[in-house]
Parts: C-alpha cells; structure tokens; sequence
C-alpha cells in the first residue's frame, strides 16, 4: 500500500513545486512590468494615489519591486565595500569611519539631494523619482549588510585564509569560495533586518513632500500615508493586512530558503543543516524548471573555470624554463599557478585603476560643486548664532535617545540572544516568529502608537524614545544570536566540567565570545536609531500630533518647510557630532574587540 501510493505523492509535489515556481516567475513579471510602465510614464509634480481597494494589488507589486532592486543593489555595495576594507587595514581605517558616519545620517539628509539632482536627470520621465526612491531605501537597510559582512572577514578562520594563500586563489576565487560562504550567514540574517528597514522608511520614501512640492510614487507606502491622513481607517487596515501578508510571502519565498540554504556553510560541527527547512527550497529543488536552470548556470561556470584555467597556463608558460614548461604542457591537472610577481603586478593594477576611477569621479563631483559654493556660503551665512545653538541642543537631546535606545535594547536582546543563539533547537522554533517580527515595519503603527502615548500624557522624550526602540532593537538581537551561534562547543563543554557559576561563564566565555557582533549590533542600532528619529521625534496623528525636540525633528521640519539654510546645517552638525563619536566611543571599543582576540 505504501509502494503503491508513492509515486503518487512524488507526482503531486513535482508538480507543486512547477506550479509554484511558474506562480512565482509570472507574478514578480507582472509586477516588474507594471515598474517600468510606472518609470516610463511623464513626469508631473504630482499623482494622485488611490485609496481604492483595487488598487493594493499594483501599488504592492510596486513597493515590492523597489525593495528587492534595493537589496541587490545593497548587497553588490556590502560584499564590495566590505571585501576591500577587509583585505587593506590602510583602507579599513579610513572606510570603516565613513561608514559609520553615512549609516547613522536619517534618510532626510540625502533625500531632497537624490530627488532634486535625478528629476533633473531625467525631465521628461518618472525614473529620477523611481531611482531617488530605490537609493532612498538603500540607505536605510544598506550599512547594517556592510557592517555584518565586514565583521564576518575580519572574523575569518586564520587556517582557512593560510589555505588560500598556499593555494594562490585569485581575488574572484577567494571571494566565491572562501570570503562569501563564510559571510553567507550574516549576510542572510541581517539582509532580513535590512529589509525590513527598507519597509521602516517605505511611506517616507514613497510619499516624499519637499516643501510645497509633492513627489508621491504610487506604491503600498504612499496607499497607507494617504488612507491614515484622509481618516480612511477602512482601506488603511485593508493596506496594513496586504503589507502583513507581502512581509510574510518574502519571508516564505526568500528567507526561509537562504537560510535552509546557508546552514551548509556553517563552521559549527554540532549545528544540524536539516534542522532548518524550507518547503519552498524542497519544492524548488523538486522543480525541472529549477534544475535545468542550475545545470546551464553550473555548465558556465565549470566552462569559465576551464577558460580560467588555459588563460592562467598561456599566462605563466613565458615565465617557466624549458623543464618547468615541458611538464605543464604534459600533465593538465598539475596546471601551474601565476608566480608571485605576476599575482603582485595584478593586483597592483587593479588598485591602480581603482584609484584613478575613484579620483575621476571626485574630480567631476567637485567641479559640479563648485559654482555652487558662492551661493551656499551666502545661505549659510543666512543661519544666525542662535539658530547653531538651537541645532546643538536638539543633537544632545536626540543623543540622549540613542543612549536609551542602546541600553534598553540591551537590558533584554542579550540574555534573550544567548538563549536563542546557543541552542540550535530553541533558534528554530523562535527564529521564524523573531524573523516576522523584525520584518515588520514599524512606522506603519507609530501614529497609532502615538496617540495611545499622548493619551496618557507620556513624557515626549521618553516616548521618542521608546518609538525608536520598538524598530532598532532587532539589530542587536540579530548580532547577538549570530555571535552567540559562534560559540565553541568545547569552551561551553570545560566551562561545565570545572564548574563555572553562571557570572563567570558569562564574563569569561559568553561576554568575550559574542562581544564583536554586540559591538556590531551596538553600532548599527545607534546609527538604526539616528535614522529613526526623523519619523520618531514627529509623529501626526489625528487631531494631534506626537512632538518631541531633537535633531530628527528640526530636520523633519526643515524638509517639510523647505528650509535649506537650516536642513544643511542640522546635517552639519549631525556629521561633526558623529565623526567625534567614531573617533572615541566606537574606536576604543574595536581597539578592545582586538585586545579579546586570542
């Protein structure tokens, strides 16, 4: 009976698994259609936005296909900007600052210069606004991926990078088979927080006013900006129920199965890779479609390594004397690698071009910035005393915040991180409600959550505060469970064996073990909360609205109001302030990262 019936089941799930990937394909190709008929269309300074119901379908197929354009484009900028700060302490000390400094600047600060310069761009089409609205989301998830892939290098097994030295991989070998498949992990997890700070800034992106000037895209953001302002309570829990279920398709369609998928690359032995399953990456595995396309893509690359290969040996034979060639002529398999001066040349010219790229555009950029300067100066001299007063206290007050943020996100995320990280069972019973969870975008809930704080006359910055945790607390967790994950089993073993109280375990084990992703988390809440405040400080609801002085607000207003003078000042004052906390708090604190090191 059970012979009998399985062929039966197989045939089911085979064709599950096309009927599913071939759903798939046609919805996210109906949806990308759609985006480029929207980019196409001409330009105008304002589109109404819908609030009918028939209308969530095309607006979230929007949204959707903006957020994972700006994931690729996130994770190609993470992976390569992290691989070169990595590889060069020369190049670590001056790219790990700025980073620091562009993740923890809100979303306001590069938003009016992104619309502005590509409307002008492109005149007589949507794109400028469709592209401004992609890098607005990539700058709100980007610098979370950047820091945990940059961690996750500086973090490398020293064996496994000797083996590639020995072996002489080239820069793009080294990347594919060593530097991605140990960052696979933190990649995959925290791209789910960076996506989900993408969501975090949806309707800000979407619904865009620059004083009286409006530069509303249609998507789920702006359906869900327009039904709240319009009290059309309806439709705005209609939009809210198709975000929920957008959020939890994502994370069912993509997530789940990248990380099914990375536990392979896991270094620790007594982590299962079956423990975390996908339904969808069984049916895609089941899939022909899927297996087809896998077989093409491994015939290149197995023909692109060959191509390599020959490359390499035509390349190094002018080198070799008469034996040396000889025997690479005669024996394939023992291909003979580029010498060391040939991978030195190399590499040197590559840097060399780097350079030249990068001194070229600096130059364009500043020539395109220089008549500028006369007429910025002249408005920045517009900005009184008072006015630079008034902006330092807002950023000591808004500081405060990302203080509280810090400290209450830690009071809970690093027991809760701990428990959930050292126990492959508990993380795969928690990690999905964890993942749901942390997708979700907050802001889409603060006018409500304002009111109810309002109501109850909460002190205003306290409860910017406590706005600003409910979004950032997840960076922390995240790092903190991947840090924990990490942990050797035998340091966890003999901790038992001699008797370790639980204070000395956590103080000599777990403390020091987890300490480099906590200062990762630490950093990316901080910069998560900086960025939070512009939607946190101000939060209109009906007949109120939630205020609360910091330097999100007074940039909040000088955006709305089309204040220039006073909108580059704050981004003055935010980019001094910041630079000074890199050069102390943060340093000190990766100089005692380096000092844990065994």
């Amino acid at each position: 009976m059970r012979i009998a019936s399985r062929p039966v089941v197989e045939h089911g799930s085979y064709l599950a698994a096309e009927l599913l990937t071939l759903g798939v394909v046609i919805l996210v190709g109906l949806a990308l259609g759609h985006f480029i008929s929207v980019g196409s269309a001409p330009y105008t300074e304002s589109v109404v936005i819908s609030s009918d119901l028939s209308a969530l379908p095309k607006y979230a197929g929007l949204s959707l296909i903006r957020s994972l354009l700006a994931l690729i484009i996130s994770y190609s900028f993470a992976i390569a900007y992290g691989t070169i700060a990595a590889r060069n302490e020369r190049n670590e000390r001056l790219m790990i600052p700025i980073l620091d400094v562009l993740q923890s600047l809100p979303v306001l600060t590069f938003l009016p210069g992104f619309v502005l310069a590509l409307t002008q761009l492109f005149p007589n089409s949507r794109w400028g606004l469709e592209i401004a609205c992609i890098l607005m989301i990539v700058t709100g998830q980007v610098w979370n991926l950047v820091f945990a892939y940059y961690e996750s290098q500086r973090g490398q097994n020293a064996e496994l990078k000797d083996y590639a030295k020995l072996l002489r991989l080239s820069p793009l070998e080294r990347l594919t088979r060593l530097d991605l498949p140990s960052g696979l992990g933190p990649l995959v997890y925290n791209g789910m927080m960076s996506m989900a700070g993408g969501w975090f800034f949806l309707t800000l992106c979407e619904g865009f006013v620059l004083g009286d000037k409006s530069y509303r895209l249609p998507g789920l953001g702006s359906f869900l900006s327009v039904t709240f302002e319009n009290q059309e309570y309806g439709s705005f829990v209609a939009g809210l129920a198709c975000l929920i279920a957008m959020v939890w398709g994502v994370d069912f369609l993509l997530w789940r199965p990248l990380i099914a998928w990375s536990m392979r690359y896991r270094e620790s032995s007594e982590v299962d890779p079956s423990g975390a399953r996908s339904v969808f990456l069984d049916l895609l595995r089941r899939s022909r479609i899927t297996q087809n396309l896998s077989e093409l893509l491994g015939r290149a690359m197995s023909n692109l390594r060959e191509f390599r290969k020959r490359k390499k040996l035509k390349e190094s034979l002018p080198t070799l004397n008469p034996e040396q060639k000889a025997g690479a002529l005669g024996r394939w398999r023992q291909v003979v690698k580029p010498n060391q001066l040939l991978e030195t040349k190399a590499r040197a010219q590559f840097i060399a071009l780097a350079r030249w790229l990068s001194g070229f555009l600096l130059g364009i950029v500043a020539f395109l910035l220089l008549p500028a300067i006369p007429n910025l100066a002249m408005s920045m001299a517009q900005v009184t005393r008072s006015d630079w007063l008034e902006l330092i206290n807002a950023l000591a007050l808004t500081f405060l915040k990302v203080l509280g943020v810090i400290f209450l996100a830690s009071l809970w995320t690093i027991p809760a991180g701990l428990w959930i990280g050292m126990s492959p069972k508990i993380s795969r019973r928690v990690a999905p409600v964890i993942q749901n969870l942390a997708a979700f975008p907050a802001p889409v809930l603060f006018p409500l959550i304002a009111m109810s704080m309002a109501q109850s006359n909460m002190n205003p910055l306290l409860a910017a505060t406590l706005l600003m945790t409910i979004g950032n607390q997840w960076y922390l967790l995240f790092n903190i469970i991947s840090g924990a994950s990490r942990i050797p089993q035998d340091l966890q073993i003999v901790a038992q064996v001699y008797g370790f109280s639980l204070k000395d375990r956590f103080t000599k084990l777990y403390f020091p073990a987890i300490f480099p992703s906590l200062l990762t988390g630490w950093i990316t809440a901080a910069g998560g909360a900086w960025n939070a405040s512009i939607v946190a400080e101000i939060v209109e609801f009906p007949d109120g609205r939630l205020h609360s002085t910091g330097i999100g607000a007074e940039i909040t207003q000088a955006t709305t109001h089309g204040n220039y003078q006073r909108l580059v000042a704050a981004i003055i004052v935010i980019t001094i302030a910041l630079i000074i906390l890199n050069r102390t708090v943060w340093r000190s604190l990766h100089q005692y990262v380096e000092e844990l090191k065994p």
